[in-house]
């Protein structure tokens, strides 16, 4: 009897043991979630895309876009149609969160009408922010891998402007590449540890002195199996907020896997260079050599450059000289950039 009462009281002190440690363990949930499968990203989602993965593409594109920003992907669907996209063999799906508080100007009915009508958002639970970036960029690549058979997957954000057909033409040049992650690479660059600054990063929250190379969420490819391996190790690492940096430099360099930059002909760093290149192709009919680009808050600009670049095709369009670089001739040009480090600027105003 007294052996039958010690060990019903060892299962129950046990028992009180293993829920205690579940209960205070704040890695136990993580852990439980990578082991239970490699879902981890695509658990919880509101909206899942129409558009069938499972024919053989060459590549996906995958747009980071805020909810609320209707008009940025109407201009995306008008300058690139999924007609377009499917005679490049390619697809898109736009990434989404939910509805924040602060939101006035759309419902979730609307994007459920949106998703409807074009069959193209894979909308999360979790809700936009800032800082779900990184949420919402491995939950795009997690899907892709998962769930599209394709070769490459493009990953952009909503305010860039790219040529689709220099694009496209690249993707074949490489489409017999394996491991592939190529964009515009930074390197050197330091976490910014003053509170005014926009990118402030607390020791907390990273402890190193400086960044590992990594390349801008403006524009990259990588690889179907690059992206698989890259969400299948993301849950052990927490999720550091800024997305980029985490997914392009911190998990790939856990992973020892090798980045690439892009030709230097591909990008333009300023909003105004772009504004340059398009009114040569309009206005001189000298071709835009250009592939990337951030579209200066004109939500119509990727519309009317991908049209530019149609007409410029049909009317063979000069190429530039080397003594007439847009650098050069450009009188919009300001000495500034979008990979800046984020600092104030205090401009005097006067009422």
């Amino acid at each position: 009897m007294r052996k039958k009462q010690t060990f019903v009281i060892a299962l129950i002190l046990l028992s009180v043991i293993i829920w205690v440690y579940k209960s205070s363990n704040k890695e136990y949930d993580n852990i439980m979630n990578v082991i239970a499968g490699n879902n981890h990203y695509i658990r919880k989602i509101i909206i899942k895309p129409n558009e069938t993965c499972n024919l053989n593409r060459l590549f996906i594109i995958l747009v980071t876009s805020y909810v609320g920003h209707v008009e940025l992907r109407s201009a995306h669907r008008r300058a690139m149609s999924a007609e377009r996209l499917k005679s490049m063999n390619a697809t898109r799906i736009f990434l989404l969160a939910k509805i924040p508080r602060k939101e006035k100007y759309i419902t979730q009915n609307a994007v459920y009408d949106e998703s409807e009508i074009f069959g193209d958002i894979l909308q999360g639970g979790f809700t936009e922010d800032y800082r779900n970036l990184t949420y919402k960029h491995l939950m795009g690549l997690q899907w892709a891998s998962n769930f599209c058979n394709t070769s490459f997957i493009l990953k952009v954000d909503d305010d860039i402007v790219f040529n689709l057909n220099q694009t496209y033409n690249f993707m074949l040049k490489i489409r017999h590449e394996k491991n592939l992650l190529i964009g515009y690479m930074l390197n050197n660059t330091l976490p910014r540890r003053s509170k005014q600054n926009k990118w402030y990063v607390t020791q907390k929250e990273y402890s190193r002195n400086v960044y590992p190379s990594y390349l801008s969420g403006w524009y990259y490819i990588m690889s179907k199996n690059i992206a698989f391996l890259i969400t299948q190790e993301a849950p052990y690492h927490g999720q550091f907020w800024i997305d980029d940096i985490f997914v392009t430099g911190i998990l790939t360099e856990f992973l020892d896997i090798k980045l690439k930059h892009l030709p230097k002909d591909y990008w333009l760093e300023y909003y105004e260079l772009l504004e340059c290149c398009l009114k040569d192709m309009v206005m001189k009919s000298i071709q835009c050599e250009y592939v990337v680009a951030p579209n200066g808050g004109r939500n119509e600009l990727i519309v009317e450059f991908n049209d530019a670049l149609e007409k410029c095709k049909r009317k063979n369009c000069t190429v530039r000289s080397d003594n007439q670089t847009l650098n050069k001739v450009c009188i919009n040009y300001r000495e500034r950039t979008i990979f800046g480090d984020g600092k104030a600027v205090i401009q005097n105003i006067k009422l």
